[in-house]
């Protein structure tokens, strides 16, 4: 059942006729190998012909997003960084928003003390542990804080504190890692900001996912669908679980829509 369209059937929320429809990038959109297959680009294409409109929503970069942006639909909408970046399409940035510059140092710190590998974005750059500048400032716009670590308790022990950091948001898109960003930024929030921007209700935005930083969105969207590599929270929450990344489930998902 569609959140926002509650007593209805699947089929009869999929008779409404989707406005926008927004996809994960990594576990969803790309396989494996981080490409986009074949069936995957035709039903973007066929969904914008439609008159549909196709965005991308992603913990990634700007810089790691572009080659897909590009390839497939360079008018789409993006919302990157979880988020923390938003742009209407690749000349008009909506809005950027930036974690508490005060907590950096206590994440880096954190990151020392527990072993993890940590990595972070700011407006001008990205930072990864292995190329981490020691005298890097760390009270600069940072847009995303991240961590990782293969134990998946220290995970764990390593949510709570943060979580209780004030003005924080916390998620992960894989079981191995934390990403951080300012109080109340999500999925979501930059697809609510795109969707008003353009006069579309949240009943007419479809999206698919794969990872607890999908959850919000898909909770969001009047038709919310989960990867069938999916993390379990997220199937959840779904309204409908679509094939694997590896058997062009983004396809099955944007045909499921149109059709």
């Amino acid at each position: 059942m569609a959140k926002n369209m509650p007593d209805f059937t699947l089929a009869e929320v999929l008779m409404s006729k989707f406005k926008l429809i927004a996809l994960d990038l990594d576990g969803s959109l790309l396989q494996n190998n981080l490409e986009i297959s074949p069936a995957s680009r035709r039903w973007i294409k066929k969904a914008e012909r439609a008159g549909v409109i196709v965005a991308f929503a992603t913990g990634r970069s700007r810089d790691s997003s572009e080659p897909y942006w590009e390839l497939v639909s360079p008018k789409a909408p993006m919302i990157l960084l979880n988020g923390a970046e938003v742009w209407l399409n690749r000349d008009k940035l909506l809005a950027r928003h930036f974690l508490p510059a005060e907590h950096v140092p206590r994440l880096r710190q954190l990151a020392e003390e527990y072993g993890a590998m940590c990595w972070g974005h700011t407006e001008e750059a990205a930072f990864r542990r292995g190329n981490w500048p020691k005298n890097l400032p760390l009270e600069q716009n940072w847009l995303k804080f991240g961590l990782a670590h293969q134990d998946r308790e220290v995970i764990e022990s390593l949510r709570k504190i943060i979580s209780r950091l004030p003005g924080v948001e916390v998620t992960s898109s894989s079981p191995i890692n934390l990403e951080i960003s300012k109080g109340g930024v999500s999925k979501a929030w930059g697809l609510a900001a795109v969707s008003s921007l353009l006069g579309i209700a949240p009943a007419e935005v479809a999206v698919v996912g794969d990872s607890l930083n999908d959850l919000s969105m898909i909770k969001w969207a009047g038709f919310g669908a989960a990867m069938g590599n999916a993390e379990k929270p997220v199937k959840e929450a779904a309204d409908y679980i679509t094939t694997s990344n590896e058997e062009d489930g983004v396809a099955e998902f944007i045909r499921l829509v149109l059709e």
